[in-house]
């Protein structure tokens, strides 16, 4: 069968392989880059041969990688034979094509050069990337991480939502009377939190709309809003219980996610610095409709 037939299929190489299958991120780019691993760690292990040529371990990995996500939960071993039959099959079938010299017709040929490109693209891109995500790129990426101490800022906030400004006026102004808070909360607040006094808890940057977020994390520790903080759930009037920096996890834990981040921004700088030196001019997607619905009368 072919790979559209194995794509029923699922896996889990990076449960039975994962010292060779550290993932390191960019999207398609990462079958090579594991692909690439596999065959430095297992030194070309052969599983097989077809008239006397070897099938690699390797291959068997990098086509158990295109699988969709969603297949990849079953072990290994429960499809590995489907994939090397499915290798077989593309091999053997290959060799007749090229008997028959169906890779002389122009369209053939022409999707042939346009996978070779992407094969060539993409197994130098990964190579690119992996010899740049070093221990030390990640040390770095880490210690600018601890350092960024805005990125890890929380807030404790409490808050009373109202419908109109004019009631969210006059609850700051009797707060500044003297009003407690959590009493005009548990009576004047429509949102959920009104019953416990507004009360939000701890919150991080990126977890409240940005308009309520902006003026949270602009309050001082003890200090509520003077004017209104207009949301799409109505207004508010916001108070700061406190403010503190979360304690950054321990670079073990944050190792993926900077690896991750390190290769999808190392790809595209490499990416923008390729089209940097080169003149590319690109048709508007309007035009180019335009003349493929003339073609098609």
């Amino acid at each position: 069968m072919m790979i559209a037939t194995i794509c029923c299929f699922g896996s889990t190489v990076k449960h039975r392989y994962r010292p060779a299958l550290r993932r390191i991120g960019c999207g398609a780019l990462l079958a090579f880059c594991l692909g690439s691993g596999v065959a430095a760690a297992n030194d070309q292990i052969s599983v097989g041969t077809v008239n006397g040529e070897d099938i690699w371990l390797d291959d068997v990995l990098r086509a158990a990688e295109r699988l969709p996500e969603e297949f990849q939960q079953a072990p290994l071993e429960n499809y590995f034979s489907q994939l090397v039959a499915d290798i077989i099959d593309s091999k053997l079938a290959a060799t007749a094509a090229r008997t028959d010299a169906y890779d002389q017709k122009p369209e053939i040929a022409e999707a042939m050069a346009m996978a070779a490109n992407r094969v060539l693209a993409e197994s130098w891109l990964a190579e690119k990337v992996r010899s740049e995500i070093t221990e030390t790129a990640i040390q770095n990426a880490y210690d600018k991480f601890v350092a960024d101490t805005a990125s890890r800022e929380q807030v404790t906030a409490s808050h009373i939502l109202v419908e109109t400004e004019t009631e969210a006026t006059a609850i700051i102004t009797a707060l500044q009377q003297g009003a407690d808070f959590a009493e005009l909360a548990k009576e004047k607040s429509t949102g959920p939190s009104g019953p416990n006094g507004g009360a939000l808890g701890t919150f991080g940057r990126g977890q409240m709309v940005p308009a309520f977020e902006t003026a949270a994390f602009n309050l001082a520790a003890g200090s509520v809003s003077d004017t209104p903080v207009q949301t799409q759930f109505g207004w508010h009037v916001i108070k700061v219980e406190s403010k503190e920096i979360a304690p950054a996890p321990d670079l073990q834990d944050m190792r993926a996610q900077l690896a991750n981040n390190l290769s999808t921004q190392t790809l595209s700088r490499i990416l923008e610095e390729l089209r940097a030196r080169q003149d590319i001019q690109l048709r508007s997607f309007a035009d180019i409709r335009t003349d493929a619905m003339n073609a098609a009368q």
